[in-house]
């Protein structure tokens, strides 16, 4: 599944954002497994997993669109 997703856009939203307390923009890593999120806080870190889950999702939806547009043309 992580084969289609791409971690560099990801990456990017997730390690725009800034932690409202400490001013501090939190690490996104990608391992062998998905990825992981380094941040000051556990507040912010769980604030930033609901956000991953909501790019994983547009990510993977753009990636069926993709699949099924190059399945279906001929």
């Amino acid at each position: 599944m992580s084969d289609f997703l791409d971690y560099r856009v990801i990456k990017r939203k997730i390690e725009s954002e800034v932690c409202t307390e400490h001013n501090v923009s939190p690490e996104f890593i990608k391992t062998a497994k998905g990825f992981q999120i380094n941040s000051c806080c556990e507040e912010f870190k769980n604030k930033l997993i609901e956000k991953s889950k909501k790019h994983i999702a547009e990510q993977t939806k753009s990636a069926v669109e993709q699949m099924m547009k190059k399945a279906f043309k001929r």
